[in-house]
């Protein structure tokens, strides 16, 4: 029976590889799919807090990210807007492990469909659209985004955009490329800037240089339904938008971007690498050279690598998409060039490289496709780019390894002592003088491996001219494939040990009861995020984004650099404990034990010092301004004024810590309680005075003490405080996501546009 290439197929045979290609992984790990990295220290603790937070009914502050965060505006990069989350959310939670290797098939067997959808539309042999939507679903940019697990949901629908822009191009279905769009907007914001990107250099090229002949108001009217659905998703963008700008990551960002840039020149050997040929892993290397390491340099094709595409560019014609991709395929490779699909906030991520691999597989299908008659003369073409391929790579493999031998053998020592520091710390980076070891000779093999998965089967259908029969492509990409994906997760499967308690996947979640926090608690020896998988507020985390008022505490107290995803404590004072309201300590072992410092929330301040001191990684320095905030909170000029009257300026540092902290607890609140929305307390005192909670500052908060609006202060680098007056009261402090609702409203007229331009095109094609 003759295989039918059509979408129900496409999707069918797609979700078949890659569902066997993980079952390998599931049977493992017990039913559950687990790989390594960032996927077990995020996806899942992400999806279990986004899980809570949002049967919470009010999902706006997660007190399970590190010391409490914008949840809309934080974790639209991650996953709750996605609808590949949202099967996921319906699954009981004993079963989620399950759930996310099913959830994974599907993701890419909607990559198979939409990018099949898109390529029978410029390529007349349907076969081939169909096996260069395989090759697009289980390109090495998809495997290595496995790491990632979200960004695949971007890789799936991606392929929508062109295949609209080209409809919308030709006056139809204009709508529906407002809701791609929209789709686009609110699975990932990050890559809707690269997808924008791209649009405009893919619009550019199909009306410069198609053979139709598309003019201006073709584009604007491309660009006017596409702005229209980034309108519509403002309802996401502009809460996450807000939350941004609150980061010192996203206004850091552009520091020193001239020199990161020029620091991307090393680059171009794993850029290159990436293109000719597989990724072994994202978290290692064959050759021991670790340079951009997690910036998704993959955009290999299963099958031919990059050999078809060399014979491309290698071409000289003028199809308008000959001439995108080779403008795409120049781009990646100057310096500079990718920071354009990120605003140049990172010069090193090929995050954008969906679309390069899309485009490629575009070009080298077609090109299959158009010399289906000249056989003869595009296999000798072949065979020249494959020896210019092998060339490259030989050049690309030995190169490191080379310079990793003679570095980290023959004159590691010589470089320590007389190269300039800067040298030092880029072959260190990069791994170039450590020694190879066994993890090393793991990636070797599966590379080795998976180079022979593919050109092998390349070698013998050019030798035997059936690399132009497409129908018989599909069973052998398809085996290729499976193969290729099976292997590289075979490679980066985690095995879940004591790493990872046993209640990782395990229900901790009430849906019938309100999330409610009164302490946190400090976890030693566990992955980061563990408080949000043990539903514990804690003082870890792994995680993208700090707000500034998140780091101004840890500039201060030796919390690991802002910039940086991690918590590291350059501290050890037990101190922290009456800082953080931390009640218990799990040690490694799991056992629970009290902390001797527990402070409740909500305790008072008679004196502060004027805030002047700099980040450092001292820890003594560190564990005594963490002390000294037993004593006396730390204020900026304007802050110190306007305790006047209230607490008074410390001019003796010399204080008993211990008389501190149970001063502190005498004078905490009481019934203090805290959810999704805000938190509440009761305090009783003698005198006006300044109570401190040690939750970020962040835009969104409003305080009532007994039911009447009061000013919140920020004490302690970027926590909150608040004046109350003598005598007994009730605090109250609310949060609201910032831009939630303007965003809302801008959504909703967004849309009744869309409705109002729909009419109007109606009317003038009945008129017609």
């Amino acid at each position: 029976m003759k295989l039918k290439a059509d979408n129900k197929n496409i999707f069918f045979i797609s979700f078949l590889i890659i569902a066997c290609a993980v079952l390998p992984v599931m049977i493992v790990n017990g039913g559950n799919f687990y790989l390594v990295g960032d996927y077990m220290t995020q996806q899942i603790p992400f999806i279990k807090e986004c899980k809570r937070m949002l049967l919470s009914g009010k999902p706006f502050w997660s007190c399970n990210t590190f010391f409490g965060t914008n949840f809309l505006g934080t974790y639209s990069f991650y996953n709750y807007a996605s609808p590949f989350y949202w099967p996921l959310f319906l699954v009981p939670e004993n079963y989620l492990g399950t759930a996310l290797g099913i959830t994974f098939a599907l993701k890419h067997a909607v990559a198979a469909l939409t990018s099949f959808v898109y390529l029978k539309k410029h390529i007349k042999t349907p076969y081939f659209a169909f096996v260069g939507a395989m090759l697009y679903a289980f390109s090495s940019f998809s495997t290595d985004s496995s790491f990632y697990y979200h960004f695949i949901d971007v890789i799936a629908v991606f392929p929508l955009v062109l295949y609209l822009t080209d409809e919308v191009l030709d006056n139809r279905k204009k709508v529906l490329l407002s809701l791609a769009v929209l789709l686009n907007s609110i699975i990932n914001y990050y890559f809707l800037f690269s997808t924008s990107v791209f649009f405009i250099i893919y619009l550019f090229f199909r009306v410069k240089f198609s053979d139709k002949k598309y003019n201006f108001k073709d584009a604007v009217r491309c660009i006017l339904y596409y702005a229209i659905g980034g309108f519509a998703s403002f309802f996401i963008l502009l809460p996450t938008a807000f939350s941004l700008l609150e980061t010192n990551k996203a206004t850091g960002s552009f520091s020193g971007a001239l020199l990161r840039g020029l620091s991307t020149i090393p680059q171009i050997i794993k850029l290159l690498k990436g293109i000719f040929l597989p990724s072994e892993g994202i978290m290692g290397s064959s050759t021991g050279f670790t340079y951009s390491v997690f910036n998704s340099n993959a955009a290999f094709i299963p099958f031919f690598g990059g050999i078809l595409l060399l014979t491309v560019l290698r071409k000289k014609s003028n199809a308008w998409y000959n001439k995108l991709m080779k403008f795409i395929f120049i781009l990646t490779l100057v310096p500079f060039g990718n920071g354009i699909f990120s605003f140049f906030t990172n010069m090193n991520y090929t995050r954008w490289w969906y679309a390069f691999v899309l485009i490629e597989i575009f070009v080298s299908m077609k090109l299959l496709e158009e010399y289906e008659s000249k056989r003869e003369a595009l296999l000798k073409e072949c065979k020249k780019s494959a020896k210019t391929v092998a060339i490259i790579s030989s050049v690309i493999i030995v190169a490191p390894l080379f310079v990793k031998i003679l570095s980290a053998y023959f004159l590691k020592d010589i470089i320590n002592t007389y190269a300039p520091s800067g040298v030092i710390n880029y072959l260190s980076q990069t791994g170039l003088t450590q020694k190879f070891n066994v993890e090393d000779l793991r990636y070797a093999i599966t590379f080795i491996v998976l180079v022979l998965i593919s050109f092998v089967p390349f070698y013998l259908f050019l030798k035997k001219d059936l690399i132009f029969k497409a129908e018989k492509l599909i069973p052998t990409v398809a085996v290729i494939c499976l193969l290729s994906y099976g292997v590289y997760l075979a490679n980066e499967t985690n095995i879940l040990d004591s790493t990872y308690e046993d209640n990782y996947i395990g229900s901790t979640i009430s849906e019938n009861q309100e999330i409610s926090y009164d302490s946190r608690t400090q976890y030693k020896g566990s992955v980061a995020n563990y408080p949000m998988v043990a539903n514990e507020p804690g003082i870890t985390v792994f995680h993208s984004f700090k707000s500034k008022s998140t780091a101004e505490f840890c500039r201060l107290t030796g919390f690991a650099d802002t910039l940086h995803a991690s918590s590291k404590m350059y501290f050890d004072t037990p101190a922290i404990q009456s800082l953080l309201s931390i009640e218990k300590i799990v040690g490694k072992d799991g056992k629970e034990t009290p902390a001797q410092y527990y402070t409740p929330f909500g305790f008072s301040y008679d004196y502060y010092v004027i805030d002047n001191f700099e980040y450092t990684t001292d820890k003594k320095e560190n564990n005594r301004r963490i002390e000294l905030m037993t004593k006396a909170c730390i204020v900026d000029e304007n802050t110190a004024e306007k305790l006047e009257g209230t607490a008074k300026k410390l001019d003796d540092n010399n204080f008993n810590l211990k008389n501190s902290i149970n001063k502190n607890r005498q004078t905490a609140a009481v019934e203090f309680e805290m959810n999704s929305s805000g938190f509440t307390a009761k305090t009783t005192g003698e005198k006006q005075r300044l109570i401190y909670f040690s939750i970020p500052h962040d835009n969104g908060w409003t305080a009532r003490v007994n039911g009447r609006e009061t000013e919140i202060l920020t004490v302690n680098g970027g926590m909150m405080g608040i004046i109350v007056p003598e005598g007994e009261s009730d605090v109250s402090f609310e949060f609201t996501t910032p831009g939630l609702t303007s965003g809302i409203i801008i959504s909703i007229a967004s849309l009744v546009i869309l409705a109002v331009l729909v009419i109007i095109d109606r009317k003038k094609k009945d008129a017609i």
